[in-house]
């Protein structure tokens, strides 16, 4: 009998988190599912942990490969792929026990090529955002698959496998935040994306993550997006989904700055300078402040050579940090005329 559920795992060094995240996955409610896990190059004893684990449970496969990144371990596993469904797990995380049995029934019943659920973010945090955004029913207009763009984890989604071979929706190789532009082609080509409104995932924020570092990985960011305005012209897909784009571009854009080595910044801005395109810079000059905040404006009128805003985006929160410390001693009519500097 065929697997319900081929469950994806990538590994590479992860020895001391893998023993918890296998037991999450060979113990699921749901006995019918495929495991592949592809050890990445692990140097530590990683593979074998695999071989232990596949010695004792036939539905344990295991390809072992050069060190190639996440995105190349991920695909390495599409050609082994038997289940209707498809499941990724990071091998630094686990999953309740009846992850794989619920979202099935879900996806069985709305036919749908993706069924998201949340995560709990081990340390304290959970996803609380997507429970607000992220509504429990059926979304098949752009309108109702804005919020998923914005929840772009390849693990918190159960996915049709069909629907990923037949989009040729894989990972791309050599790139960190794979996940944006694999997220963007799916939800713009999905027919329906089913929901179940339950934290299923337990995320280890690791230390050793390449995501939680710095490095000229960060600069990735920038490629990624372009792929996907690529996929968005390719697709016929960018006037409907345009200014949620631009934002959510512009804003990670902006976020991941702080990420950059200094050593790097002025190479990151080269970059960004040369990627905004027309419709970028009308979007960032005329969007209103509930699309884009005003700090965002002034980086990247900065980064298209406006003085003004230059000295505003570096010297003008200086100022303001240093003027909140004595504002017992300054009038108040000072202080709201310089928020209202700031707010320009």
């Amino acid at each position: 009998m065929a697997p319900k559920i081929s469950v994806v795992i990538p590994v590479y060094n992860v020895e001391q988190y893998l023993r918890q995240c296998l037991d999450s996955v060979v113990n699921q409610t749901m006995r019918e599912i495929q495991i592949i896990c592809v050890n990445d190059g692990s140097p530590d004893n990683s593979l074998a942990i695999l071989r232990e684990y596949a010695d004792r449970d036939s539905r344990i496969e295991i390809i072992d490969k050069p060190n190639g990144g996440l995105s190349s371990a991920r695909n390495a596993a599409y050609p082994l792929l038997t289940g209707k469904y498809t499941l990724f797990v990071d091998s630094d995380d686990w999953i309740d026990l009846d992850l794989c049995e619920k979202t099935h029934q879900k996806a069985e019943k709305t036919g749908a090529e993706m069924t998201a659920f949340f995560y709990q973010e081990e340390g304290g945090r959970a996803a609380h955002i997507m429970f607000r955004t992220i509504t429990p029913e059926d979304k098949t207009t752009v309108e109702e698959k804005l919020p998923v763009l914005n929840y772009p984890v390849a693990w918190g989604k159960l996915w049709r496998t069909d629907f990923l071979l037949d989009k040729k929706l894989y990972f791309p190789d050599g790139l960190v935040f794979e996940d944006n532009l694999f997220n963007w082609k799916a939800v713009t080509l999905a027919d329906k994306i089913s929901v179940v409104p339950e934290r299923f995932y337990h995320y280890r924020c690791n230390p050793d993550s390449i995501t939680q570092k710095q490095g000229d990985h960060v600069l990735h960011v920038i490629p990624i997006y372009n792929k996907i305005l690529e996929h968005l012209f390719e697709s016929g897909n960018y006037a409907a989904y345009r200014d949620e784009f631009i934002k959510q571009k512009l804003g990670m854009w902006h976020y991941r700055y702080s990420g950059v080595p200094k050593s790097m910044k002025a190479r990151y801005r080269a970059m960004i300078q040369d990627s905004l395109n027309a419709d970028d810079r009308e979007f960032y000059r005329t969007a209103s402040e509930e699309l884009l905040w005003s700090d965002t404006r002034r980086f990247y009128a900065m980064i298209d050579g406006d003085l003004i805003a230059t000295v505003n985006y570096y010297v003008l929160p200086v100022i303001y940090v240093a003027t909140t410390r004595v504002k017992r001693c300054l009038p108040p009519w000072f202080i709201k005329w310089f928020k209202k500097l700031l707010r320009r």
